[in-house]
């Protein structure tokens, strides 16, 4: 008689379910796929488009780039100078005696501890010139598989460049993981790490090359990817406009890229801008001041336009010269914003109160 099968069903087979996607996330694009297949699932990515002057990307390119440049000059120097020491510090260990060697039972003790405290100080510096010093010019100009000089010789400086900002020493297990039953938008590395990187005026504030901190650095080889797929048309731009992107699943073989397209938000917020300019422009014109508006928006065109963008200090800067110019046409500012509802929602003016 044969033997019963042990096979279960298929119906009552185990089964993986695919990890929910929490919110604010929603699946990626189809369209990202050929730069999200770079990218490691294991990290947290903030795409967004730098649209500074190239003036002003190259004027900014150029101090890392002296920097680097003049460390290597000098661990140079300092190796051209001290391999002779060191070569001579080999031999005399080798049994050939040379200017280096101590000759400890004829030199006094006094002058034999003076010698290896001399020595060890020597050997501290040119460690802690190889360990810490070294791997800034190397990670500048030699580390793969990107850098920043591999990056600039193959992408140049546009006025529109696309960046990518990668998670630094945390990832998608601490925003998305399940341990502590908080994930997405509930997480605190969303809430501390995340938002914070995407505040507006930071991004327009800054061009991408300076927005590396301690918790994001840039991933410089997928910069130079997500360029030469816009080049060849494979994507557009505003694909890349500010969003996360992290992989949602329990490994690397099951799951889905998801992505925040937090641009939208900025979308809606523009609205509103639009909004509040109509209302400051009306209310001027019914007191038939209507010059003082164009006058004042030369004023905030001119603060923004300066090297480092639209800060906080340029917005109270903006908001003296306002203040001045409506005194001069006999229009107190602040009653006047007061009436039109404060400077909340209008653009770059926040700091500005």
């Amino acid at each position: 008689m044969p033997k019963p099968s042990k096979r279960l069903p298929k119906s009552t087979a185990p089964t993986t379910a695919p990890p929910t996607v929490p919110a604010p996330f929603a699946p990626a694009p189809q369209s990202l796929q050929p730069l999200l297949s770079t990218l490691s699932k294991s990290s947290v990515y903030i795409t967004h488009i730098d649209r500074h002057p190239a003036p002003f990307k190259r004027r900014v390119f150029a101090i890392p780039v002296l920097l680097n440049l003049t460390l290597v000059l000098a661990l140079l120097w300092r190796a051209y100078i001290e391999l002779p020491f060191y070569w001579l510090i080999a031999l005399s260990a080798l049994g050939h005696p040379n200017a280096t060697t101590i000759r400890t039972a004829d030199t006094a003790a006094r002058a034999v501890v003076a010698a290896v405290v001399r020595r060890a100080a020597h050997f501290l510096l040119d460690w802690l010139l190889v360990r810490v010093v070294a791997p800034w010019p190397f990670s500048f100009f030699l580390e793969a598989p990107g850098n920043p000089a591999l990056w600039r010789w193959r992408v140049g400086f546009r006025d529109a460049e696309v960046y990518v900002r990668v998670s630094r020493r945390w990832g998608r297990e601490e925003l998305l993981g399940a341990e502590s039953g908080k994930r997405g938008g509930e997480s605190p590395f969303f809430k501390v790490r995340v938002l914070p990187a995407l505040e507006r005026e930071r991004v327009r504030a800054k061009t991408g090359y300076l927005l590396m901190d301690g918790d994001w650095d840039l991933d410089f080889a997928a910069m130079v990817e997500a360029t030469r797929l816009l080049d060849e048309g494979v994507l557009r731009e505003e694909q890349l406009e500010k969003s996360v992107l992290v992989w949602c699943g329990n490994d690397e073989e099951q799951g889905q890229w998801v992505a925040w397209e937090c641009w939208k938000l900025d979308e809606g917020a523009e609205a509103e801008q639009r909004k509040k300019i109509i209302v400051f422009k009306d209310r001027l014109t019914q007191m038939g001041k209507e010059s003082l508006f164009f006058r004042w928006i030369e004023i905030v065109q001119y603060e923004s336009s300066q090297p480092g963008g639209f800060t906080p200090e340029r917005q109270i800067q903006a908001a003296e010269k306002a203040k001045q110019l409506f005194a001069e046409q006999g229009v107190d500012f602040d009653d006047f914003i007061k009436s039109t509802g404060g400077l909340e929602g209008m653009p770059g003016m926040e700091n500005a109160r």
